[in-house]
Parts: structure tokens; sequence; C-alpha cells
């Protein structure tokens, strides 16, 4: 059963004992967080610093950040407070931007940029680095993962595949969605970069969450994602998470969708803490090395 308490407060809670960190590069600025597990969290946290119990840098895993101004920003918002606690509970530290200020009119290219250069911030005297996104974010942590050849994980969240997204039909390729929906203009200039392609660029362990039940974000997404992966003779491993959308809110059989409850997005976070845990332990370190 999944752990039924605040995820936002557990990360608030969580964030006010980060360390701080500003990136800037030709794209604009921002500034973040770097917080760290409790004490009982993960493999290697019996200190609440950088370094575990191992003597070893523990790995920090960047939360990509959103693209500004796009519908469903509260229900985003929450996805990815999900897993930056899933990501602390697995016994990692977590990244996470404040806001990015770009430069001039942002584009998709200044975005990636952004988190790229932010990943090879937080590498600096980190140790092991990776990257986590839900949502559209999760679209562009794919571009961004052909980027780091050394990044340690890859989790994607709810993340749309901007190739079947952008895909328009005899039936709505004159659907005034195209032109008025944020989401589906930037997913558009995703699918110019092709994050199919990108996402098996480089081998290391990749996650894939999926809502089971959302009309927009169908399994073929999901399914899209791991086959790119398998594609390229490597494996990648996924979860459906039942009754809850794009967003991991719950969905009853009527198709109310429940915005403000707990469960789907704990199962979420349940669900990244425990495959980060089997991930990045020294065991499972061990077993990759042999």
């Amino acid at each position: 059963m999944a752990r039924q308490q605040n995820l936002t407060e557990e990360w608030l809670e969580a964030e006010r004992g980060a360390r701080a960190f500003t990136v800037a590069g030709g794209w604009g600025s921002a500034d973040g967080v770097v917080a760290s597990p409790s004490r009982d969290a993960g493999w290697a946290t019996r200190s609440r610093g950088t370094h575990g119990s191992h003597g070893a840098a523990v790995p920090v895993v960047l939360l990509a950040p959103q693209w500004p101004g796009l519908e469903d920003s509260v229900a985003v918002a929450l996805a990815d407070d999900a897993v930056a606690v899933g990501l602390l509970r697995g016994g990692v530290r977590v990244a996470r931007l404040r806001a990015l200020n770009f430069s001039g009119p942002p584009d998709v290219g200044m975005w990636v940029d952004a988190i790229v250069d932010s990943l090879q911030s937080i590498a600096s005297g980190s140790g092991a680095v990776g990257l986590a996104g839900t949502w559209v974010a999760g679209t562009a942590c794919a571009l961004a993962a052909a980027r780091h050849e050394q990044l340690l994980l890859l989790v994607c969240a709810g993340a749309p595949s901007a190739e079947i997204m952008s895909r328009r039909t005899p039936e709505n390729e004159d659907d005034s969605m195209w032109t008025s929906s944020a989401t589906l203009q930037l997913i558009e200039q995703l699918a110019d970069l092709a994050p199919l392609e990108a996402v098996g660029v480089f081998p290391r362990p990749s996650f894939f969450v999926q809502g089971a039940v959302d009309e927009l974000l169908t399994a073929a997404h999901f399914e899209a994602w791991r086959a790119a992966i398998t594609a390229t003779g490597r494996s990648a491993d996924g979860v459906e998470i039942g009754f809850t959308d794009a967003f991991f809110r719950c969905v009853d059989a009527g198709g109310a969708i429940d915005v403000h409850g707990e469960e789907g997005r704990s199962l979420l976070a349940d669900a990244v803490a425990g495959w980060v845990a089997r991930t990045v332990t020294p065991t499972a370190e061990a077993r990759r090395v042999r």
C-alpha cells in the first residue's frame, strides 16, 4: 500500500536543509537547491551529507525544470514533488531548479541546454549524476541524456513521446488545439529533435513510469520509449500505475479524476524509490561491474 502523506510537504521539509546552487549559460541563468535524503532513506544516508556510510559520494539526480506556461501546471508540479520524494526515499540527493531565466525568447534548444548545463554544474565535485523528468520535461530529458555519456540513470514519469503526440490524423488535423495548446506546440518542436532516437544513444539504467488510464497519454507512448531502447540491444525498466492519469491522479470507474488525493502520486513516489534503491546500491553496482 502506498504511503498516504502529503508529498509536497515532504519535499519542502527536505528543501529546508538543502544546499543552494546557481547555473548560467548562453540560454540564461537559474538558481536551485540540492536536497539530501533523510537518515533512514536508501543505502548511503546514515549521515545527512554528500557522502554515505560507505564513504562514496551520494549520487545526485537533477529533476528537470518544466517549460513555463503549459497547461496542467499545477498537476505537473505535484507530480514533480512525487518524483523528487521518490528519489530522496531511494537514497539519492535531488537537485531542483526554482526557475529558469532565459536570456531571450526561449526555444527548445535553450531549454535542453539549460538541463545539460545544470547537470554539469551539479556534477562538479558531486560524483555520479542522474536525470529525471515528468510530463514534457521527461521528453526533454531524453534529448539531454544523449549529451551526457556518463549519466548514472534516467527516470521519465508520464513523459509523452513527442513523435507520437505530434502525429496529425485526418480526424484531428484541422483541430484548433494545434494552435491553441502551448503543450502541443512545444511537443511539435520536441518531435523535430527526435527524442525517441536520442534516448538510446548511451547505455544507462532507464525507468519509465506512466499512468494506465489516460486518454491522451496512451500505452503507445510507454511502449515507444522502451522499444526505442530495446532496439539498441539493451533493456529499459518500466511500470504502469493502474487507475491513474498522465499526472498520476486516481481515476474512478466513471472517469472522474481525484485532483486532491495522494494515492496515485504516492504509488509513483514508491515506484521511483524502489527502482532507484535497487539501481544505485553498492550491490547493484557490483552486479553491473560483473
